[in-house]
């Protein structure tokens, strides 16, 4: 227990505490492959003691990284400032890409890259140890969180002609007092009336469920610059059928 007192613990948890701090332990690494898993040393047994593990995931350009966990069981602090899991979009230590430090029980959930790299960090101290994490990651085609202060969205394989039964969301993220302009320099998509087959949508929030701004397809194409004064954007992109050298580029 932490911060506790005693003065002759039982010979197995002196055992186990021996082992979870001299196992010697290795984790972290680069991932490359299109898909992975990742969880906490040890697991599903205790995870050691002050142990630090930095996984850097890194899948071709012009894919962005989805990641989601099936167990987390980690020491429990209102500010996770002991045991905790962090996620960035992007490379570790750019506090600028953190999208989040977690602890506790209570699963993160699942996470888009807003391009090809996403980094895990897992840092125990030397008080309790738990069962730890698992997950799993995967390339996703498109879409993600963009949370900087420029950006750039495309069509996937922009500007070569996009693919079958493409699905993309974008949500882009900035502060409360921020606007989001949006400056499309390239558009084309089939044009088909109603815009029910390709087509890209914008709505004034982050779900479909907010301020719709509009649909997009064809010779109806969405205004040079669209501003909106959510601090969240939803940008959604569908590629129902595949038309010859059809892409977007905002």
């Amino acid at each position: 227990l932490r911060g506790a007192n005693l003065h002759h613990p039982p010979i197995t948890a002196v055992s186990e505490r021996v082992h979870l701090i001299l196992s010697g332990v290795k984790c972290g690494g680069i991932l490359s492959a299109p898909s992975g898993n990742i969880s906490s040393p040890n697991f599903p047994g205790l995870y050691p003691y002050n142990i630090h593990c930095s996984w850097l995931i890194v899948v071709p350009e012009g894919s962005s990284v989805l990641l989601t966990f099936h167990h987390f069981e980690l020491e429990y602090h209102a500010s996770c400032a002991y045991d905790h899991v962090k996620i960035y979009n992007g490379v570790a230590g750019d506090e600028g890409n953190l999208l989040g430090t977690f602890c506790g029980d209570a699963a993160p959930p699942a996470f888009t890259s807003s391009w090809n790299v996403m980094s895990v960090i897992f840092r125990s101290d030397r008080h309790v140890a738990h069962r730890g994490f698992s997950l799993s990651y995967r390339k996703d085609m498109c879409g993600g969180v963009l949370t900087g202060l420029s950006g750039v969205i495309s069509s996937p394989g922009y500007p070569a002609e996009y693919s079958n039964d493409a699905d993309c969301t974008w949500l882009i993220h900035v502060s409360n007092s921020s606007a989001v302009t949006l400056l499309f320099l390239d558009f084309q998509m089939e044009n088909n009336e109603g815009c029910h087959f390709d087509y890209v949508a914008l709505f004034d929030g982050p779900t479909v469920a907010h301020r719709h701004l509009g649909t997009y397809c064809g010779a109806n194409k969405p205004p040079a610059t669209i501003t909106t004064h959510c601090f969240h954007n939803y940008t959604y992109f569908c590629g129902l059928q595949h038309l010859l050298g059809r892409h977007l580029l905002a």
